[in-house]
């Protein structure tokens, strides 16, 4: 009794650290599961879970998460509906095994993509009619130094392709944030300045140009509305990153695949949905200055699933495994004469 007449202050901290370690450990595998992985608790206490999630904007009673993604599994829409695109063409959630993927531009403007990735060195064509001139791309080999003025914007995927590729991330600038989402991707302010403030998207792209954009975003909006809705919004994100970066080469990455056992067992999160939502933003891509890059050729089995030994959750890579998704950005970039 003594100590608390004495050291009250003292034993208020000793509580709320006792609390706080209490919350970390019943959240290392929910709201904290994305940060549990990457700390080593033989030399970091528990209750680190609770600051590095504050810090990102992750509390305990966040949504439900897979390793750090929120799940709207109940299908809610976030913001009010938008206008619809012709759902007919990616409803089916069939995937093309062609090896070349072909985007034809018509003088209509209309797109016909054939195809969903691109491997080796076969050639990513555009084909724009009504032109003087046929226009053709190829997706070629690249060395890191091509990275030096290259952005990449996504969730927690991207945040760990930072973290765990070095190489790149010393090259590149990373705008990537534990939980985002194709609707808060623009407005949300988490890219720290220089002074330690935290800006939007939307405005640090205003204040810095980038040659390459690169955009990996889909997961956590999975269980969010419907695709067309979903490619609507993600049309919209482009159209503002091309007001703002109008000499960039935008790159818009199909969302990476979850493991079979994970597909096979989520009524949303499945490599059929993930693949139906691939399709919709693979039409966005106009072969001139936005293309579509399926990077999941580098990490799925022949089944298209994620591979099971590249994972640690299902869902995210291991900090080995990066190596594959970097390798497949060296051997798939476009380079305009």
């Amino acid at each position: 009794m003594k100590i608390f007449k004495n050291c009250p202050l003292l034993v208020g901290v000793a509580a709320i650290s006792v609390i706080l370690s209490i919350i970390s450990y019943a959240c290392q595998s929910s709201a904290y599961s994305e940060y549990s992985e990457t700390l080593d608790f033989a030399s970091t206490p528990h209750i680190a879970l609770v600051f590095k999630g504050l810090s990102d904007g992750v509390y305990p009673w966040s949504e439900p998460t897979v390793g750090g993604e929120e799940l709207f599994a109940d299908g809610r829409n976030e913001i009010s509906e938008m206008g619809s695109l012709d759902n007919d063409e990616f409803s089916s959630g069939e995937k093309n095994d062609d090896a070349e993927s072909v985007i034809t531009v018509s003088a209509n403007g209309s797109l016909d993509v054939s195809g969903n990735s691109v491997s080796g060195n076969d050639s990513f064509e555009d084909t724009v009619s009504g032109n003087d001139s046929e226009k053709v791309y190829e997706l070629t080999a690249v060395d890191p130094e091509y990275f030096n003025d290259a952005l990449f914007i996504g969730d927690s995927r991207t945040v760990g392709l930072s973290e765990y590729c070095k190489e790149l991330d010393e090259r590149a600038t990373f705008y990537a944030k534990v939980s985002l989402t194709i609707f808060k991707v623009l407005n949300t302010p988490f890219v720290k300045t220089e002074n330690n403030d935290k800006i939007t998207v939307e405005q640090a792209l205003s204040e810095n140009q980038f040659a390459k954009i690169y955009i990996m975003l889909g997961l956590n909006e999975i269980g969010t509305g419907t695709p067309e809705y979903f490619a609507n919004a993600y049309a919209d994100v482009i159209a503002k990153i091309r007001e703002l970066q109008p000499d960039a080469i935008i790159y818009i990455q199909g969302i990476m695949h979850v493991t079979e056992a994970k597909s096979s067992t989520d009524k949303y999160f499945n490599n059929e949905n993930i693949d139906i939502r691939n399709e919709a933003i693979a039409q966005l891509a106009n072969g001139q200055d936005i293309f579509y890059l399926d990077m999941n050729e580098s990490v799925d089995d022949e089944n298209g699933n994620l591979l099971a030994e590249l994972t640690f959750d299902d869902v995210h890579l291991k900090a080995s495994s990066y190596q594959r998704w970097y390798d497949y950005l060296l051997g798939h970039a476009i380079v305009k004469q």
